[in-house]
């Protein structure tokens, strides 16, 4: 190796916790690896690769390594933060200002950070306020495109290519994979990051009209005008219901604040953080038998007439909008919210969201798939943002 030859130092941070979904990373740190041996400028690289990686070890690497370029592979949730380990091999998660805070020391050494990790978009502009090149992933992404991404972003590396032209490339192998997900991954660098807040005014949600309602004790208008501001906050006002994908991307700021808002005019006995308590009382499972169960203590269902839906004979308008209901009742229209052309198809509703939010398929069934109230999952958004 020539003395003279600017060694960049990669540390690849690996961690798979305890009961997520298994992933490849070991393939994918292997195959980074061997591509930087056979590359045409391999004395240029070290590579330093840990696992099962927690918080403690991040931060030890950073100061030990001195890296140039800082790769994660792992899980990410949106605002909830990337999935390290804790001292028992469980999901720790790091939000993305503590990441932000710990480049923003290290930001006149690494150039680069990689984060091949679901949702880490997030994660990934806040670290772009200090480090010159982030890539995160605007959604979920499978491990063969996140695989074909990273191998082919370090071969051109190896090949001497800039970060703009290896990320292009390693969007370019993932489209000859045969992958739908070449739109994933997503470049930001630090000065279109400052000319984005420089000359754009990001607009805000305006809450006055909740806050009104509930202060005067309208918790029909109220329970309306929260699924309104989760739509917006959503920007799915056009379609008018909420895909799982974006439950999971919702921000945890603005729950919060809809959250404490029904918190304090109903004196804790409505909101979120209420009802996410007596989800998880009732077994916290995305299921139909904890769905039942939640149903009965909300006071949802009368009967076999569940309530939040829009149904013209008996649903909606039948909620109790006093504070006579059962604890944790509203906000309840959240859960009416659901895609118009499934309620055409069924032939059921006002046309306002009658029929619940998804399907989940189910091999067992005769009709292979069966029905499932999104509202749960949104309580899986409210546990991780930690109302």
């Amino acid at each position: 190796m020539n003395s003279n030859t600017l060694v960049k130092k990669i540390l690849i941070l690996a961690a798979n916790p305890k009961g997520t979904s298994r992933l490849r990373l070991d393939e994918e740190v292997r195959e980074i690896e061997l591509g930087l041996q056979r590359a045409q400028k391999r004395d240029q690289f070290v590579i330093k690769s840990m696992w099962a990686v927690r918080p403690t070890d991040f931060r030890r690497a950073m100061l030990n390594v001195e890296p140039e370029i800082v790769h994660f592979s792992g899980h990410g949730e949106g605002d909830g933060g990337l999935a390290f380990e804790d001292e028992k091999g469980q999901v720790k998660f790091v939000d993305a200002e503590g990441l932000a805070e710990l480049f923003k020391l290290f930001a006149d050494r690494v150039e680069c950070v990689v984060l091949n990790a679901c949702y880490s978009e997030i994660q990934a502009e806040a670290i772009a306020r200090h480090v010159n090149y982030v890539i995160g992933m605007s959604q979920e992404i499978g491990d063969r495109a996140a695989i074909a991404f990273t191998v082919a972003f370090y071969d051109a590396l190896g090949a001497g290519r800039s970060v703009e032209f290896a990320y292009k490339f390693g969007c370019a192998a993932i489209r000859l994979e045969g992958i739908p997900e070449n739109l994933t991954p997503k470049l930001l660098t630090k000065n279109q990051l400052r000319t984005k807040h420089s000359n754009t005014t990001e607009p805000k949600v305006d809450y006055t009209r909740l806050r009104d309602f509930l202060a005067a004790g309208k918790w029909k208008q109220a329970d309306r005008e929260t699924a309104d501001l989760i739509l917006k906050i959503a920007n799915r006002e056009e379609e008018g219901w909420l895909r799982n994908e974006d439950i999971k991307k919702f921000p945890c700021q603005d729950l919060r604040t809809i959250d404490s808002m029904w918190l304090k005019y109903s004196n804790g006995h409505f909101g979120f953080s209420v009802q996410l308590r007596i989800w998880q009382e009732v077994g916290g499972k995305v299921d139909k038998a904890t769905e039942s169960l939640l149903e009965e203590r909300l006071g949802w269902r009368v009967k076999s007439n569940w309530l939040p839906y829009d149904y013209d004979s008996v649903g909606y308008s039948d909620l109790t909008f006093s504070l006579d209901a059962p604890q944790g009742h509203l906000p309840a229209r959240l859960a009416g919210i659901a895609p118009r052309k499934f309620e055409s198809f069924w032939g059921v509703g006002s046309g306002q969201g009658a029929v619940p939010l998804c399907l989940r398929h189910d091999f067992s069934l005769p009709s292979g798939w069966w029905w499932c109230w999104t509202g749960v999952f949104f309580f899986s958004r409210v546990e991780t943002c930690k109302l």
